[in-house]
């Protein structure tokens, strides 16, 4: 399994306020990818995000660290990092 881990930092307040608008626009285009496994989107409260995309294969995970590098930002939100990375270990509930 292989991750897409993306960092974006922006308007702290704005980010706090995003949640439906992933839920409703961003979540539905990420399940339909091909090779999908789990999602999170995360803020630290202050401005920062922490996104981590997980996919079954490295060529899946590849792929959507592109649409990911060239998706649409609202205006208070900007990209800062974004890699592909090999999941060692994972576990749920």
């Amino acid at each position: 399994m292989y991750a897409v881990v993306v960092r974006e930092s922006g308007d702290g307040a704005l980010i706090e306020q995003s949640g439906g608008i992933v839920d409703a626009n961003v979540a539905p285009r990420v399940r339909e990818a091909p090779g999908f496994v789990s999602a999170l989107w995360m803020s630290d409260g202050a401005g920062g995000t922490l996104n981590v995309l997980t996919f079954e294969s490295e060529a899946q995970a590849t792929s959507a660290l592109e649409a990911a590098r060239h998706a649409p930002r609202p205006p208070f939100l900007r990209l800062d990092t974004a890699e592909v990375l090999r999941v060692l270990a994972s576990t749920a509930a």
